[in-house]
């Protein structure tokens, strides 16, 4: 070993010490905590419930002029068949699908 580079590494080990302290400050980030595992409530204007092969079957929405909740099934070709929700007079539910056998 040469006396040039016996001198050469505790200055190259000081230099990293210090360079990755600076560093470690530098790319700090704040910490992340996991959430609950069970929420209380879940809030969104509309739900779509699917089977397990990835088909609409269900869908609980927000809407219409009045912004009233409707419930809406579909069958396994993802047709829509009946309809539960609310109007200005009051409750409604709609069999689509004897309605469009009908036509």
């Amino acid at each position: 070993m040469k006396k040039g580079s016996v001198f050469l590494w505790p200055i190259v080990f000081i230099a990293g010490l210090l360079f990755g302290g600076w560093s470690a400050q530098w790319l700090a980030t704040d910490p992340v905590f996991a959430q609950p595992s069970q929420a209380k409530t879940v809030r969104a204007e509309s739900f779509e419930l699917v089977d397990k092969k990835g088909k609409l079957r269900a869908k609980l929405i927000v809407g219409g002029k009045e912004e009233e909740p409707m419930l809406i099934a579909y069958d396994q070709n993802e047709k829509a068949t009946a309809a539960y929700g609310l109007n200005g007079d009051g409750p409604v539910q709609n069999l689509l699908d004897r309605i469009l056998r009908s036509q």
